[in-house]
C-alpha cells in the first residue's frame, strides 16, 4: 500500500506589501504530493517510507544511520516520534489556525528554510569533484604554516565510573584496587578489561594515540603535564569518575608531512570550492533590486505598536519614558 501525501497552504494575504494593489493576496501556495509505501497507520496518521527517511535525515547524520537502524526498538521509537508530530498537523488542520496569514507564513517559511538546505545539498552533489588532491597539494605548498602538528601523547587509560550502582566512595576504592594491580605488575590489558567502565572500551581497549593534552578533562590534563613517560598516575578524580593513565609516548610538534596533511588539505580545498559555488548562487539571488512598497517600514512598525525609530516600547505604549 502506498501513500499519496498532500500538503496545501492557501495563498498568504500580506496587504501592506502587495504589488501592485493594496490588499491583494500574494500567491505563496505550496502543494506537495509524494507517493511512498506506507509503513504504519495509527488513527488518522499514516507514516510512509519517505516520511521515515526524511525524519532520519533530519535527526541523524548519514554515517550514523545504519547503527541506529540496527535496533528494532529505535526504529519503533522513530516511528512513534513521526506519528506524534504528524498528529499535530492533523489537529491544527481541524482548527481555524490555517486561516490566519501569519500561521500560513510560518509554515511556508519553515518549508523555505528546508528548501534552502535541500538546494545546497543538491548543488554540492552536482559540483563536488571526485578528487581534491591537486588543489590540496597546491594549498599545502603555498601555506605550510597551516599544516603544523601540536604536541600530542599516546596513553593507556582506565576509567572507574561513579553511577547509580556505584557511589563515590565505592568508585574510589575500586580505583585504588586497579592502581594497586597495575603497580603490582599485572598487565594493563588485564586490569583494563577487569576494571574500566569506559563505554568505548570494546573498541579502543583503553589505548589512545595522538591526543592533544588540552582536549583532556582539566584534572587529567594537569596530571599529564607532570607525569613521567611509562609511569602510572595515581587515581585522579573528574566529573566522569576516577582515572588511571600512563603516557606511553610523546609526539613532538612540528611540520606535517604531506601524508599527514593530505586529508586536512583536501577537506579545506573541498570546503573552499563548494563555498565559492554557494556564494555565486547567493550573488545571483541578491542581484535583483529590493523594491519597497509604499509605507512598508511603517507597516512593520505599526504591527509591533512602535510609533517611530529610537522610541522605547514603554514610550510607544503610554507616552512616558521608561527612565
Amino acid at each position: 500500500m502506498n501513500q499519496v501525501a498532500q500538503v496545501f497552504l492557501p495563498a498568504v494575504v500580506v496587504a501592506a506589501l502587495s504589488f501592485p494593489t493594496a490588499g491583494q493576496a500574494i500567491d505563496k501556495t505550496l502543494t506537495i504530493n509524494y507517493d511512498s509505501p506506507v509503513l504504519v497507520q495509527k488513527g488518522n496518521v499514516s507514516v510512509s517510507l519517505a516520511d521515515f527517511v526524511a525524519y532520519l535525515d533530519w535527526r541523524v547524520p548519514k554515517d550514523e544511520q545504519r547503527g541506529v537502524l540496527a535496533s528494532p526498538s529505535r526504529i519503533e521509537g522513530i516511528l512513534d516520534a513521526i506519528v506524534l508530530t504528524e498528529a499535530f498537523m492533523h489537529r491544527v488542520q481541524g482548527t481555524d489556525a490555517l486561516d490566519e496569514p501569519n500561521v500560513q507564513a510560518r509554515i511556508y517559511q519553515a518549508a523555505a528554510r528546508e528548501a534552502r538546505n535541500i538546494y545546497r545539498e543538491r548543488l554540492t552533489n552536482e559540483l563536488e569533484l571526485d578528487s581534491y588532491e591537486k588543489q590540496a597539494k597546491e594549498l599545502f605548498m603555498l601555506d605550510q604554516e597551516r599544516f603544523t602538528r601540536r604536541e600530542t601523547i599516546d596513553f593507556d587509560h582506565v576509567l572507574i565510573a561513579v553511577d547509580e550502582d556505584r557511589d563515590e566512595v565505592s568508585a574510589m576504592r575500586r580505583a585504588a584496587d586497579a592502581y594497586d594491580a597495575l603497580i603490582g605488575g599485572q598487565s594493563f590489558a588485564e586490569v583494563a578489561a577487569s576494571y574500566s567502565d569506559d563505554p568505548g572500551f570494546p573498541e579502543h581497549r583503553g589505548k589512545f594515540e595522538g591526543i592533544d593534552i588540552e582536549t583532556l578533562v582539566p584534572s587529567v590534563a594537569q596530571a599529564a603535564d607532570t607525569l613521567e613517560v611509562g609511569t602510572f598516575s595515581v587515581p585522579i578524580q573528574s566529573r566522569f569518575g576516577w582515572h588511571i593513565f600512563r603516557i606511553t609516548s610523546v609526539n613532538e610538534s612540528g611540520q606535517m608531512s604531506w601524508e599527514e596533511a593530505q586529508p586536512i588539505a583536501e577537506r579545506i580545498a573541498r570546503e573552499r570550492h563548494l563555498s565559492k559555488a554557494y556564494e555565486r548562487e547567493l550573488r545571483d539571488i541578491n542581484s535583483a533590486p529590493m523594491q519597497f512598497a509604499d509605507g512598508a517600514v511603517n507597516t512593520i512598525l505599526d504591527h509591533y505598536g512602535i510609533e517611530g525609530f529610537g522610541m522605547s516600547i514603554s514610550e510607544s505604549d503610554d507616552g512616558t519614558d521608561a527612565n
